[in-house]
C-alpha cells in the first residue's frame, strides 16, 4: 500500500525507493520493474532537490529528477507511464504519476512568476516560495470531467482527432475558472456534441499524470439536441448500443471503468 507524505520521518534508516524521473519518465529495472535504490539514486545527476513522496509498504519512496541526456545504466530503463502500467503494481504506478507530477512542478516553478527571483522550497509543505515577495506556488492540478451519457440501450461515444482509428470514448473537457464540476460538464457536451444532459451521477475519479489531471467521471442521462460536433475537438460521436461497442481505451484509464460499469450495470451484472 502507497501511503503518501510530505514530510520525511525525523529516523531515516529504513529501506529506501528512488523514483528518478528523466521528463515524465522513471527508472525500473528492466528484469523485474523493480524500482530503484540509494545505488542509482547516488549514480545519476539530479536536476534538483529530492522529494519525500511517502511511504511504499514500510519504505521510504523519494524523488528527484535527472538531466534529459542520463544514462540508465545496464539493466535499467526509463519507463513512460504508459508503458509501465499493468508491468508493475497499481500502488507503485500511481505513486509513480506523483513522482513526474512533482518533479514536473519543480522544474516549472524555479522562478518566481511575480518577480522572477529563484524560488525555494517551503518546510513542512509541498510548495515553492519566493523568498521576496513570499508567492507560494502549490503543485498544480487541472480539474476535468469524463462523463457517459446514456439513452435507453445506447451510450454516446465520440473520437478525438488524436485518437487511432476506431478508437471511441467518452466525452471529456477542463473545468474553467468560476466553474463548478456539473456546469463544466453540461457545457462541454453541449459544445463538443450539441447535447443536453441530465440526471448527473458522480462515479469515481482518477489522477491523470499526463501531465496534471484529475479525471472526475460522471454519468448523464440524455435530454435532448441532435449531435453536432466541435469539429476542431472531436471528429465523430456516435450513440451505439451496449451489445455492440467500438474499441474503447484500456484499462489504464476512467473512460474504460465508466464504459464497463455502466454495461454491467444495464445487463445486471453490476
Amino acid at each position: 500500500m502507497f501511503r503518501p507524505g510530505v514530510v520525511p520521518p525525523e529516523r531515516s534508516d529504513g529501506e529506501k525507493l528512488w523514483m528518478l524521473v528523466q521528463r515524465d519518465r522513471v527508472l525500473f529495472r528492466e528484469a523485474d520493474a523493480a524500482l530503484a535504490g540509494p545505488d542509482e539514486a547516488a549514480r545519476l545527476p539530479r536536476t534538483g532537490a529530492a522529494h519525500f513522496l511517502g511511504h511504499l509498504d514500510d519504505r521510504e519512496v523519494w524523488t528527484a529528477g535527472v538531466p534529459d541526456d542520463a544514462d540508465a545504466g545496464a539493466g535499467w530503463r526509463f519507463w513512460d507511464l504508459f508503458a509501465v502500467y499493468g508491468v508493475t503494481d497499481e500502488e507503485t504506478w500511481m505513486a509513480a504519476g506523483r513522482a513526474v507530477q512533482i518533479i514536473e512542478w519543480e522544474r516549472t516553478n524555479r522562478f518566481c512568476g511575480r518577480c522572477g527571483i529563484p524560488n525555494e522550497l517551503s518546510p513542512g509543505e509541498r510548495s515553492m516560495r519566493c523568498p521576496q515577495c513570499r508567492l507560494l506556488r502549490f503543485p498544480q492540478l487541472s480539474p476535468a470531467i469524463i462523463v457517459l451519457i446514456h439513452r435507453g440501450d445506447d451510450v454516446l461515444l465520440a473520437r478525438s482527432h488524436r485518437f487511432p482509428e476506431g478508437l471511441y470514448s467518452a466525452l471529456a473537457g477542463f473545468v474553467e475558472p468560476g466553474e463548478t464540476v456539473e456546469s463544466a460538464l453540461k457545457r462541454e457536451v453541449e459544445e463538443e456534441v450539441g447535447l443536453q444532459v441530465t440526471n448527473l451521477e458522480y462515479r469515481g475519479s482518477q489522477p491523470w499524470p499526463f501531465p496534471n489531471s484529475l479525471m472526475l467521471g460522471f454519468f448523464a442521462e440524455y435530454a435532448g439536441g441532435d449531435i453536432v460536433l466541435e469539429d476542431e475537438e472531436i471528429a465523430a460521436a456516435e450513440w451505439f448500443p451496449v451489445d455492440d461497442l467500438p474499441n474503447v481505451p484500456g484499462g489504464i484509464s476512467i473512460a474504460n471503468r465508466l464504459i464497463t460499469s455502466w454495461v454491467a450495470r444495464h445487463t445486471g451484472a453490476e
